[in-house]
Parts: C-alpha cells; sequence; structure tokens
C-alpha cells in the first residue's frame, strides 16, 4: 500500500529504515540467544528436566536449524507479521519430534465456531498446499482484537510513520547528490535569449551542482545576480523529522530510544544493569511469555513447560555474583552444588555440596520468649539412687522412718 508521503511500505523494504532493522534485530537476537529450560512441577515444586529425558526439539526444534536461528526467526515473524504460524511434525505416538517456523503470509486462518480454527498453507505463488488443524499447526498471535483470530502487524499499523521515515530518508539522500550548494536563481539585467539562459543554467549547474563542487566559488558576468531561494536541510527541520522518526518505531517495539538513536541520552536507572534489566523487563518479556506459555500450553504435557533463562542475560559482574552467591549458601536457601550449577561447574565430591547452612543466632518469629525461658533455667538435678536396707538394722526403725531421728537426739541429750 502507497502511504500519503509517496512511499509503498511493505514488510520486506520497511527494514530498509535503519530504525526498524535495528529494533526487530535487537529483540530478535536477544530472545532467541537465551537458553531454553525444560521444567515440570510435582508436588507444587519447580523440578528442572533431565535434558537425556526432555525432548530433542526443545533443544533443537528441527534437524536443519539450531535453537537460535528457529527462535529467531519466530520472533521476527511476530514483530513484522504480528503472527507466528509453527508446523509441528508428530511420530505415530502423537508427540512432537520438530518444529518449523512457516512463513506467515504464506498461511491464511479459516475461523472456528469456537476457536478450533484451520490453516490454509500457500507457496509463493499462492498455490494451495493443505489445510491443516491445531493438532498440525500452532499459532502464535501478537497483538490481538477481540473476536479476531489473526494478530495485528506492528508494520501494517505503522505504515505511514515508516513511510515518512523512508522518504525522509530518500530526500537527504537527493539533497546531497542532486543539491547544489548556492541554491537559487540567477537574475540577468539584460534579455539573454533562451538558448543564452539555458547554456548559462547548464555552466553554472555543472560547476556547483553535486557534492564535489560543494563550497565552490560561484563567478558571474554581465550583471548577472544569483539569489538564494531554498531552505538548508536544518531550516526545513530535516534532521529533527529524521531523529523524531527513529523515536516513533522505538516507541512501536518498546525499545528505549537510547538503543536506537546514539543522540539521545538516557536518564533512566542509575546504571547500566538497571537499563539492561528495563529492556529485559518491558520490551522482552512480553515477547517471551507470549512464546513460553503457547509452547508449553499446546505442545507439552502435563504440568510441563519451557523457561526462556533470561538470568543469562541479566548476568552480573563477577563481584557481585559471588556477594550474592555468599548471602544465599549463608542464608540456606542456596547450596554449594546449585550455586556451582550456575557457574557451569562440576558438583562437589561426596555430595559435599549438598548441604544447607543456616546462622544459628536465628529463631522463628514468636517464639524469642520460649527460647529465652528455656535458656534461663537451671537444668534439674537428677533424682538421687535408692538405698539398699541393712540386714542388720532394727525392723522396727525400717517401718518407723522417725525412729531414726528420735533415736538421734536422745543420744545427743545424754551426751
Amino acid at each position: 500500500m502507497r502511504t500519503a508521503s509517496g512511499r509503498k511500505v511493505s514488510r520486506r523494504n520497511s527494514l530498509q529504515m535503519v530504525a526498524v532493522y535495528a529494533c526487530q534485530s535487537l529483540i530478535a537476537d536477544a530472545v532467541s540467544s537465551l537458553p531454553v529450560d525444560h521444567y515440570t512441577k510435582i508436588n507444587g515444586r519447580k523440578e528442572s528436566f533431565d535434558p537425556i529425558r526432555s525432548p530433542r526439539w526443545v533443544r533443537q526444534p528441527n534437524p536443519f536449524q539450531t535453537s537460535y536461528d528457529f527462535w529467531f526467526r519466530v520472533v521476527v515473524s511476530l514483530l513484522t507479521d504480528g503472527n507466528a504460524f509453527l508446523y509441528t511434525m508428530r511420530n505415530d505416538r502423537g508427540e512432537v519430534v520438530a518444529l518449523y517456523c512457516l512463513h506467515p503470509q504464506y498461511v491464511s486462518i479459516l475461523d472456528g465456531p469456537l476457536g478450533d480454527n484451520r490453516y490454509e498453507v500457500t507457496d509463493d505463488q499462492g498455490a494451495v498446499q493443505g489445510v491443516l488443524d491445531r493438532t498440525q499447526i500452532l499459532h502464535i498471535p501478537a497483538f490481538t482484537l477481540p473476536g479476531v483470530s489473526r494478530g495485528l502487524s506492528p508494520v501494517d499499523m505503522a505504515r505511514e510513520a515508516i513511510g515518512l521515515g523512508l522518504t525522509a530518508e530518500e530526500f537527504g539522500s537527493r539533497f546531497f547528490e542532486q543539491g547544489t550548494t548556492m541554491a537559487g536563481v540567477i537574475e540577468h539585467p539584460g534579455t539573454p535569449r533562451p538558448d543564452e539562459a539555458r547554456l548559462l543554467r547548464d555552466m553554472f549547474r555543472k560547476t556547483h551542482a553535486g557534492v564535489k563542487n560543494s563550497h565552490s566559488v560561484g563567478v558571474l558576468t554581465g550583471g548577472a545576480q544569483f539569489k538564494p531561494i531554498t531552505l538548508s536541510p536544518e531550516q526545513a527541520q530535516f534532521l529533527e523529522t529524521r531523529r523524531f522518526q527513529k523515536t516513533e518505531i522505538a516507541l512501536l517495539y518498546r525499545v528505549p530510544a537510547y538503543l536506537v538513536d546514539s543522540s539521545v541520552s538516557s536518564t533512566w536507572g542509575t546504571g547500566i544493569e538497571e537499563q539492561n534489566k528495563f529492556f529485559v523487563d518491558q520490551t522482552l518479556m512480553p515477547w517471551i511469555v507470549r512464546i513460553e506459555q503457547a509452547v508449553s500450553t499446546f505442545l507439552l504435557p502435563g504440568l510441563q513447560y519451557i523457561r526462556f533463562n533470561v538470568d543469562a542475560r541479566l548476568r552480573a559482574k563477577t563481584k557481585d555474583r559471588y556477594e550474592s552467591y555468599q548471602t544465599a549458601l549463608n542464608n540456606g536457601f542456596l547450596n554449594a552444588d546449585e550455586i556451582r550449577a550456575m557457574e557451569d561447574l562440576a558438583p562437589l565430591p561426596k555430595k559435599l555440596g549438598q548441604r544447607y547452612y543456616r546462622p544459628l543466632n536465628l529463631g522463628v518469629v514468636g517464639e524469642e520468649d520460649k527460647e529465652s525461658a528455656k535458656a534461663e533455667k537451671p537444668p534439674e538435678a537428677p533424682p538421687a539412687a535408692p538405698v539398699a536396707p541393712d540386714p542388720n538394722a532394727d525392723p522396727n526403725a525400717l517401718q518407723d522412718p522417725n525412729a531414726t531421728d528420735q533415736k538421734d537426739n536422745s543420744n545427743a541429750d545424754g551426751a
């Protein structure tokens, strides 16, 4: 479709605008470079799947593409067309064995009454190759409207903005190619003949037109005068227009403007790590979660799911990582083997790294009084051992426990 600026904008030639290419490649590269982990939930707790037991397509979606290449095509499909269509190849048991990303413009959606859509796949010549159902096609839409199955294309929605940016680039190219430094008209005091005026124009253009003749000195004879009439690119706000178009494309993809235009300074956050986290949270996570939920819901059985490991992108400096590991180890929510796994190190021998530690001065909230009372109460003395009876003792004394005391008193009085 032709835009109001006069340029035709398609998904292919929109990439000729550097801002569009930069935003799409930035997001696609960031998502596809993340590791993909496979998990399951057991008793409400996340458990990592053994790579040997995990399906092969989680590590390599198909035999002809790496994981990076496949997910890059999926994200670019979402960023350009607003839809990603994955052909799912299954074995005799109905298990997914391979995934292929189809060209989104070669897939048409045949809406079903309850969302059970079918998909008509064509080739680049428009010939129908087949009609597939939801067990064969995984559809991941981007921005969708209520009651519509197909997602909206960001390029279609921003066609006018992209067309204006392409037109501004073409204007700048033509200005440096064909423009004259002394742009204006030549006024002659006499009445030259048409051939003389044409000769004067051609000679002036040959001497001063083009980049190579810029800033050259002009010489006019016979009382002729040169009067500039055109505006400079700065006066026509040419540079401001190009800068605004870059910012608008960055806004379309929710990419921080300073990542697209080097002339824009970032005032958000206190460091590059916080700015990187902002980019992950606000730009990447919506695309990542959209892909994770679609694949986990429709391609994995039970409570299994995949996760793009964004920790690989938010990886801090060595000193900061080791300080966080120390906090985790000292407070008992990570052990040494788990920390070593994050650093791609082997576990400690003899299961020494599976122990958890916590400070000894910690206790349960609300039980401080009980613990202090137990600490202040002296330990009770153990009970005395029973005394064996004397066989030579008086039986009456054994029956009357006070007899011994009375005998002792009488002996004291006699003494």
